[in-house]
């Protein structure tokens, strides 16, 4: 079950996540071709959005997390906090300035 309102608001709060890493080792996501397992130990069903961190230059080696998984990690990392919703935030414009 989702922790956020809408896949807008989830969506926001993954793109602050993702600014506490390096742009190198950014999660990015993808749609499975097979099945796979989530870091966390749930199945990622072929066809399933799901999202993945590489370990290594070259992508070789990575972390695949399901969006169930990515939805309670982003929550906990940085919105259940208000600090970190802060600070993230402020990360996030810093990194993404107005146009």
């Amino acid at each position: 079950m989702s922790v956020y309102r809408s896949e807008k608001e989830f969506l926001h709060a993954f793109k602050r996540f993702n600014t506490l890493s390096s742009k190198k080792y950014a999660w990015l996501t993808g749609v499975s071709e097979k099945e796979h397992q989530c870091a966390f130990g749930h199945p990622i069903e072929p066809e399933s959005l799901y999202f993945k961190k590489p370990l290594d230059l070259e992508g070789e080696r990575k972390i695949r997390v399901c969006k169930s998984c990515m939805d309670t990690l982003v929550f906990l990392a940085v919105d259940s906090d208000t600090h970190a919703k802060s600070i993230s935030e402020q990360l996030y414009k810093q990194h993404n300035p107005p146009v």
